[in-house]
């Protein structure tokens, strides 16, 4: 089943916000629900856009790349970037993580990480290599899902 490029955009952002909003229903971060530090700092300031800001942008990427050739390579590059990125972010807030959520809470959330980004990674390359669309704008859901979900968490003390 080949979903549309409007089904892909429009049925993604929803499933996007629902996901964004449904952080709050956890209470505080756990292991299941960490909390992206981007979402935390917007959901502080606020309050009600917050789960609005990830299909957003989803949105945007799809409106800015969904019609070049170079689609797959624009999420793969991606995928890579915000991974980078992610990695440099634990590294860096590491110790905050061991000192306030605890060492089994940070290890379990670097391994939701690591593991999806390496799926994501793992479908943008073969989306690559065999030219397919579809697999494309699932690396790119997937993406933004971990971005909405665990990409990035909120390891520092609790308010």
């Amino acid at each position: 089943m080949d979903l549309s490029p409007k089904q892909w955009k429009y049925g993604g952002a929803a499933l996007l916000a629902a996901v964004s909003g449904a952080i709050v229903l956890g209470g505080v971060p756990n292991v299941w629900v960490p909390m992206p530090l981007p979402i935390v700092i917007v959901a502080f300031v606020t309050l009600i856009l917050f789960p609005f800001i990830t299909p957003a942008l989803y949105l945007l990427v799809l409106k800015l790349s969904s019609s070049s050739i170079h689609f797959t390579k624009i999420i793969l590059a991606l995928v890579v970037a915000l991974g980078v990125l992610n990695i440099m972010y634990f590294k860096s807030a590491w110790e905050y993580g061991i000192k306030y959520q605890g060492p089994e809470h940070t290890k379990i959330v670097a391994i939701e990480n690591l593991l999806g980004f390496g799926i994501v990674l793992a479908i943008s390359v073969i989306a690559l290599a065999k030219g397919s669309r579809s697999l494309t704008y699932t690396a790119n859901l997937i993406l933004f899902m971990l971005l909405s979900w665990c990409a990035f968490p909120y390891l520092g003390e609790l308010p």
